[in-house]
C-alpha cells in the first residue's frame, strides 16, 4: 500500500488510511482549500507585461500573477489608458476604474517610455533577466523599434513572447489593418459569433440584429488562450531550453467556439441562426418560463425528448413529435415551443430537477437536463458559491471590492490573490533596484528626462 509520510519528532505517521477514511466531498474540500505552504507553479518566472490599453493582455498577466509569476506591468509615464474605462464613469481608486483594478491582482507597477532609445535599451535590460514579454503594440512597432521578437530572442534566446492583436502578424489583413486597435466587439463581430446569436427575422428590428454578451467574452477567451500558450511554452522550454513568439487574436479566439463556422461549412449553405429560445439544430434547447423564474430545458434526441416531455406530464407531444425531424424545422419548432411552455410552467425548478434525478435513479432511457436561469443578485447570495470560494471580498484600507476568483481548484500549487490597485509607477523604485541596481537619484534623472 502506498504511504504518505510525515515525520513528528522522531514519528513517522501514515496518512493514507486517515484519507481513505473521509468521505470524498470532505477529502476535496480539504486538499483543495488548504493552501498554506504550497508552491506556486510559477514560482520564479518573471513576466513584463508592455500592453497597453489591451484588455486580454491585461487579464493574461493577471492569470500568470496568481499563479506565482512575478509580473511587471510596464505602463508608459501617464499610465496605461486601460485604467481611464470603468462602468457608469467611476472610479474606485485614484483614478483607475474598475476593470483595470480587478485586473491589477498581484502585479508590480513601473513606468517606462519606449518611445524613446533609452527607454527601450533599459527595456532590454529587464528583457536579459526575465521569461516572459507580453505586447500589444501595432504588429511590426516593436520590431520596428529594435525591441521586437528576433531582436529580443539574440539576448535572452529562452524567451517566450506573447503578441496580441486585431489580425494578427502576419497575412494581407494584419498588413491592411493593423492601425486597428484589437477589441471585445471586434473579435465576437469577425468571427461569426455576433450574427449567430441574433434574433431570428420575426423578432423585428431591432430586436433581430446580431447581438453581444455584456461582458468582455472576447477579451476573456483571447486572455486564456495567451495563457494557455505561455504555460504550453514553458513546458517546451523545460523540455528544450528554447524560447517561442506566440500571436493571439480576439478573434480567432471567438472562431473556436463558434460552432456555426462548422454547421456552415458541413451543410454547404448558410444556416438561419437565432438566439434561444429558438435553436435551428436542435429542439428542446430552449429556455422557459416556469413557476419560480425560467429554466433552461435540453432533451433533444428522441429518448431525451421523450424524458423531456414524461417528466412535464404531456406526453401525448411525442405523438405529435415523433423524431427529430418533427422538431428541427423552425415552423414545428415555434409549435413545439408553445406546447412545452404550456406545460412546463406549472413546475418549479426544484420539481423539475427531483423529476430528472429520480428518472435517472430509475435507469430510464434518456436524459433531459435543465437549470435554473439565475439573476446576478441570486448568484451573488447563493451561498454555495461562496462555500466554493468563487467570490472574495477584498479588503485594505484604501477600498473593499467584491472579487470573482479564479475558477482553478488546484490541489497542489494553487492561486492566490496577494493585492489589488497600484498607483502608476508606485514600484519603480523596488524594479529598477533589483533589477537594475538604480538607486533614487537615478530614478529621478529618468524621471526629469520622461524616461519614466
Amino acid at each position: 500500500m502506498k504511504m504518505i509520510l510525515c515525520i513528528t519528532g522522531e514519528r513517522w505517521v501514515g496518512m493514507e488510511e486517515d484519507n481513505k477514511k473521509k468521505e470524498w466531498r470532505e477529502y476535496a474540500r480539504e486538499i483543495t482549500s488548504e493552501v498554506r505552504f504550497k508552491p506556486e507553479v510559477l514560482q520564479g518566472i518573471r513576466v513584463l507585461d508592455v500592453s497597453v490599453a489591451n484588455p486580454s493582455a491585461n487579464i493574461t498577466s493577471s492569470l500568470l500573477a496568481e499563479l506565482g509569476a512575478e509580473v511587471i506591468k510596464v505602463e508608459p509615464p501617464e499610465g496605461d489608458p486601460l485604467r481611464e474605462i470603468s462602468p457608469f464613469g467611476e472610479f474606485y481608486f485614484d483614478g483607475t476604474g474598475l476593470d483595470f483594478l480587478i485586473e491589477s491582482r498581484n502585479k508590480k507597477f513601473i513606468t517606462l517610455n519606449l518611445e524613446k532609445e533609452e527607454g527601450r535599451e533599459l527595456f532590454k535590460r529587464m528583457v536579459s533577466r526575465s521569461d516572459v514579454v507580453i505586447e500589444s503594440f501595432q504588429p511590426g512597432w516593436m520590431d520596428e523599434k529594435g525591441i521586437g521578437y528576433r531582436q529580443l530572442r539574440e539576448i535572452r534566446p529562452d524567451l517566450i513572447y506573447l503578441a496580441f492583436s486585431a489580425y494578427g502578424h502576419f497575412g494581407p489583413k494584419a498588413e491592411e489593418l493593423s492601425k486597428i486597435p484589437d477589441s471585445n466587439l471586434l473579435g465576437l463581430a469577425n468571427s461569426g459569433f455576433m450574427y449567430s446569436t441574433k434574433e431570428l427575422p420575426e423578432a423585428g428590428e431591432p430586436y433581430n440584429l446580431p447581438t453581444a454578451p455584456g461582458f468582455w467574452m472576447g477579451y476573456y477567451l483571447c486572455a486564456l488562450w495567451g495563457v494557455c500558450g505561455v504555460l504550453l511554452s514553458l513546458i517546451h522550454r523545460n523540455r528544450t531550453g528554447e524560447g517561442q513568439m506566440i500571436d493571439v487574436t480576439s478573434t480567432e479566439a471567438a472562431s473556436k467556439i463558434t460552432q456555426q463556422l462548422i454547421w456552415s461549412h458541413a451543410f454547404g449553405e448558410p444556416l438561419e441562426i437565432g438566439v434561444l429560445p429558438l435553436d435551428p439544430a436542435v429542439f428542446s434547447y430552449s429556455f422557459y418560463e416556469i413557476k419560480d423564474g425560467y429554466a433552461f430545458a435540453s432533451g433533444y434526441t428522441d429518448a431525451n425528448f421523450k424524458a423531456l416531455i414524461t417528466q412535464i406530464e404531456a406526453e401525448h407531444l411525442m405523438e405529435k413529435y415523433p423524431t427529430v425531424f418533427d422538431r428541427i424545422p423552425l415552423e414545428k419548432q415555434r409549435q413545439a415551443y408553445k406546447d412545452v411552455q404550456e406545460a412546463i410552467k406549472k413546475f418549479t425548478f426544484k420539481e423539475l430537477a427531483e423529476r430528472m434525478v429520480k428518472w435517472g435513479e430509475e435507469g430510464k432511457e434518456g436524459v433531459a437536463i435543465y437549470a435554473k436561469v439565475m439573476t446576478s443578485k441570486e448568484v451573488l447570495e447563493d451561498e454555495f458559491w461562496w462555500d466554493k470560494g468563487d467570490f472574495t471580498v477584498y479588503k485594505d484600507r484604501r477600498f473593499s471590492l467584491l472579487l470573482p476568483t479564479t475558477p482553478w481548484r488546484l490541489s497542489e500549487t494553487p492561486f492566490r490573490l496577494k493585492w489589488l490597485g497600484k498607483r502608476v509607477g508606485e514600484n519603480n523604485y523596488q524594479v529598477y533596484k533589483e533589477l537594475l541596481g538604480f538607486g533614487r537619484e537615478d530614478l529621478e534623472d529618468l524621471h526629469k528626462n520622461n524616461i519614466i
